[in-house]
């Protein structure tokens, strides 16, 4: 259950979706991880995150396999989509 708002720095409660932003974040277990089933399938995982309406409009989510999901300023945001973008582009050349 969402408690409160996703940005660490803030301490605004989770009251309804009336307000703010609501995401969804899947990733898929590893083989090492005990929730894969025995045929070795990887298994989905499925959290919920909110930010507050005053943080939406500063702020979005950004989730990295490594760190987890991070807060990140809306126009850092862009910049690693363009990033990710090029490398694509860049790859596929």
């Amino acid at each position: 259950m969402l408690q409160k708002c996703a940005n660490p720095g803030c301490t605004v409660p989770f009251r309804s979706l009336r307000e703010g932003k609501l995401f969804l974040a899947e990733t898929f277990s590893n083989d090492l991880d005990p929730d894969c089933d025995g045929n070795r399938r990887k298994t989905r995982k499925r959290e919920h995150f909110w930010l507050c309406g005053p943080c939406s409009t500063h702020f979005t989510l950004y989730f990295d396999a490594t760190l987890g999901m991070l807060t990140v300023p809306l126009c850092e945001r862009a910049a690693l989509r363009s990033s990710a973008t090029r490398s694509a582009v860049a790859s596929a050349a």
